[in-house]
């Protein structure tokens, strides 16, 4: 009888200061073949240059709550400043799974989020990324999904993606978190609606299963556009790099005029914010 050796899942955990004593509760009880990485990240070192060894000299200021020491699955590195996509691309640094889940410090996970992983692995065998569901602590799900799988380029309209959906396949060609986008960034959400972009046009294939993955009981930064600026901003800057500068004009203008029953001025304010995100894609590096 020949025995199939699962691949080995390990979770991405960013965290920020004192979120991470929040993942106490997101660790599963120790189980082969899944392991965990929590990239810390320290804003009150926001100076600090990312050259010089910062992790070893964060680690001895700021020690490791005790019962994170205790678990020998957990690995924990440290990074300076803030920005979300930049903790990201450092977890994506020092990642060592088969596949890696993106994760943040208040996802949950049980049994079932593992043998829904391996599922849809068993289903795509060439797949780089995989795109499941994220679900509420009362079992509803966070959004409407599809009902039916799809390859990312064959994708319904009006769907978009969380990070927290993503499964990643640590051997394929990854892009890089785009650090202007993301929560701590100027374009404050967006980075993984970039991401799997980036990774579908460069050839990597995307699938997406109606699956559940996770719980969490954080509204997406995404839904905040009515009310945050930077998420505002994180619209125009995202539709330039996916459509041009030309087409994300046309779509701003859309959007911000048809957007719920705003009064004009809240529209005019939507489209200036837009195409302020507009501008910025086009002026600041990927890597600020």
């Amino acid at each position: 009888m020949t025995h199939t050796i699962q691949p080995h899942i390990e979770f991405l955990i960013c965290t920020l200061d004192e979120g991470v004593h929040q993942i106490k509760a997101l660790l599963m009880p120790v189980q082969p073949r899944i392991s965990y990485l929590v990239s810390w990240q320290h804003s009150a070192e926001q100076s600090e240059s990312r050259t010089n060894g910062s992790t070893i000299t964060l680690a001895r200021k700021y020690p490791l709550p005790e019962w994170l020491k205790e678990r020998p699955d957990v690995r924990v590195v440290h990074l300076a400043g803030r920005g979300l996509s930049r903790n990201r691309n450092c977890a994506l640094s020092h990642a060592q799974g088969d596949w890696l889940v993106i994760a943040d410090d208040d996802c949950r996970y049980g049994e079932q989020s593992i043998a829904h992983i391996y599922e849809a692995l068993n289903r795509h065998p060439d797949a780089d990324i995989l795109q499941l569901q994220v679900h509420c602590p009362d079992g509803s799900p966070l959004r409407t999904y599809p009902a039916t799988p799809y390859e990312y380029r064959n994708r319904p309209r009006f769907v978009y993606i969380s990070s927290c959906e993503l499964v990643l396949r640590r051997q394929a060609a990854l892009p890089r978190f785009d650090e202007r986008f993301g929560l701590g960034a100027y374009l404050g959400c967006g980075e993984e609606e970039l991401f799997v972009f980036q990774a579908s046009k460069q050839g990597l294939k995307v699938y997406y299963e109606p699956l559940h993955l996770v719980v969490t009981d954080g509204q997406t930064t995404g839904g905040k556009f009515a009310v945050s600026k930077p998420v505002q901003r994180a619209k125009g800057g995202l539709l330039t790099l996916i459509h041009g500068t030309m087409g994300a004009l046309l779509r701003c203008f859309k959007y911000a005029f048809v957007y719920r029953t705003e009064g004009w001025g809240r529209r005019c304010s939507y489209f200036f914010q837009m195409i302020k995100g507009i501008v910025y894609v086009h002026t600041h590096h990927t890597l600020p």
